[in-house]
């Protein structure tokens, strides 16, 4: 036994693992900041110190904020009005960008007439300096307007708008075009034609575009109703068709279903989609050619039947995940007792068993994330949230530690047999790439069916303490 217990402790040695542990209590209220209220709450962006910037509209009324918290949540008193500002416009779907000199840049769905939050008629751009202030050197008085071509309407959804900034320049987009500013605001006229591209893009469906490692504009949408009719075009920074693509930058591809939860293109130059129909959710990924990646196999569905991933971040070679349990994007949750969730995937889209499935009952929706490397920062449900990250590295000296809680008969030989002193909630095992192969509860489980080889064993106890260890199986 002691030769056995020596060989779980050795190849537990520099295990490292990142679990959401709880919501920060020193962040805002409890790890909870609601300055938005429960009103219409739009994207967020966090600088170099930690600070959050986001915003948010009054529905049935003329007033939208931005507003800066600082790192600890709370109304950072220095910008603004006592760390709000309200935008000249009613301005809708708010997307919020910082620049690397620290200026804020927001693009929306704008009302210039003055008239209530219903009517929209053009896209605006603000650029707003650290301290609140708009920026005067861009546009006309901090404000750019784009009407020229602007598709007056807005997706509940958001995907018919976006803003990516691309070397000093500005690219926004509604549902069927892609504009690009110049640092002051003006319309840059070398991009596209006269300083627009024309997507095929529509309204109801809207477009995602996203930007490549190379600049290169990739937008990703849907031109009808039929479920395999969908399409992915590409653009060189400049917004001009990358002809080497599809036809002439044009890819007729069936694995772009409506409705799309969210995208992102990731380091590889890989594009990342999640995606609801009838068949179930799921994430998949396709090569930078646009053909499906089959490498990377996720089916959300092994964290809860209708778990849909509505934010995706790349950190560290893997994909954190939140998103909600719903059957479609345009609903924000389900009855469920546990509506949001988040987890963490590997390159070959396996749950990684370092972190597992973390759910929130107590919010509806995850619409975006900030990952960072000891805490995850969520917006959704109009408030902001600030989740702590265990992160650690399970030394032998830790195994130590945890022995005392669980020790395996290792090797393991035809069944998975182990003594503790706790009661166990449930044993996961999977390959060391990640992949769940078999769950079990029982000790003296039958485990002949696995390889011979080294194995990643979670142990979950019932007072919800996770202890990791390695095993090996003759």
């Amino acid at each position: 036994m002691t030769k056995n217990l020596f060989l779980v402790l050795l190849l537990a040695v520099q295990t490292a693992f990142a679990q959401i542990i709880s919501k920060d209590p020193t962040f805002a209220s409890n790890g909870v900041s609601n300055v938005a209220n429960y009103t219409l709450a739009w994207t967020m962006a966090q600088d170099s110190n930690g600070s959050i910037y986001s915003s948010y509209s009054i529905p049935n009324s003329t007033e939208t904020f931005v507003y800066k918290l600082t790192a600890n949540g709370v109304l950072d008193s220095a910008f603004g009005n006592n760390g709000k500002i309200q935008l000249p416009y009613y301005t809708y779907l708010c997307q919020l960008k910082i620049q690397s000199d620290g200026k804020l840049v927001i693009f929306g769905f704008g009302n210039t007439s003055g008239g209530v939050s219903g009517s929209i008629d053009v896209g605006i751009i603000y650029r707003i300096l650290p301290n609140g202030q708009l920026d005067a050197t861009f546009g006309t008085n901090g404000i750019s307007i784009i009407s020229n071509g602007f598709s007056i309407g807005s997706d509940v959804n958001g995907r018919s708008l976006g803003l990516i900034l691309q070397n000093g320049k500005i690219i926004v987009h509604d549902s069927a075009t892609i504009w690009r500013c110049n640092a002051d605001g003006s319309i840059d006229t070398s991009f596209g034609t006269n300083g627009s591209v024309a997507t095929q893009g529509n309204f109801y469906y809207g477009a995602f575009v996203l930007m490549d490692n190379q600049s290169n504009l990739i937008c990703i949408t849907k031109i009808n109703s039929a479920y395999a009719n969908g399409i992915i075009e590409k653009f060189s920074p400049d917004g001009q068709p990358v002809t080497s693509f599809g036809n002439n930058g044009i890819l007729q591809s069936n694995l772009v279903f409506e409705p799309l939860g969210t995208a992102i293109i990731d380091s590889n130059n890989k594009i990342v989609i999640s995606k609801s129909n009838s068949t179930g959710n799921e994430i998949f990924r396709l090569n930078p050619d646009g053909t499906l990646d089959s490498t990377f196999n996720c089916a959300l569905s092994i964290i809860h039947p209708s778990a849909l991933a509505k934010s995706i971040v790349e950190k560290n070679g893997y994909y954190y995940i939140g998103g909600n349990q719903s059957s479609h994007p345009y609903i924000p949750y389900s009855s469920d007792e546990s509506p949001t969730f988040f987890t963490k995937l590997t390159q070959s889209g396996s749950i990684a068993p370092d972190f597992g499935y973390y759910p929130d009952s107590s919010f509806m929706s995850v619409e975006e994330m900030i990952v960072n490397n000891n805490n995850i920062i969520s917006n959704g449900d109009a408030a902001i949230v600030k989740y702590l990250l265990s992160t650690a590295t399970l030394s032998t000296v830790d195994a130590t530690k945890t022995s005392i809680d669980i020790s395996f008969e290792n090797p393991v030989n035809q069944n998975l047999v182990y003594k503790s002193e706790k009661k166990v909630s449930k044993i996961e095992i999977y390959s060391l790439d990640g992949k769940l192969l078999k769950t079990v509860q029982e000790n003296n489980s039958n485990a002949s069916e696995l390889p011979k080889g080294v194995y990643l064993v979670k142990v979950t106890f019932d007072n919800g303490k996770v202890s990791i260890k390695k095993l090996m199986k003759n």
